[in-house]
C-alpha cells in the first residue's frame, strides 16, 4: 500500500502547519521588554497585599496563642 498523499502535498501541509504554529506574540520576542505600567502596578499591589496577609497571619496566630 502506498502513501496516503503525494510528497508534494505533504510538504504543502507541513508548510501550512508551520504558518499556523507561529504565534504573533512569541515569548522570545518580548523576553527583554520591561513590564508595562499596568503590570508594574499590579505587581506592586500584589506585593502590598502579600505583606498584609503576613501581618494579619501574625496577628491571628498571636491572638490564638494568647487564648491557649
Amino acid at each position: 500500500m502506498g502513501p496516503a498523499y503525494l510528497p508534494d502535498s505533504k510538504q504543502e501541509f507541513l508548510d501550512e502547519q508551520e504558518y499556523f504554529d507561529e504565534s504573533p506574540l512569541r515569548d522570545e520576542d518580548y523576553a527583554h521588554d520591561e513590564p508595562s505600567d499596568g503590570v508594574t502596578s499590579l505587581l506592586e499591589e500584589n506585593a502590598r497585599l502579600r505583606a498584609l496577609v503576613v501581618k494579619l497571619t501574625g496577628l491571628v496566630l498571636r491572638s490564638v496563642a494568647d487564648r491557649g
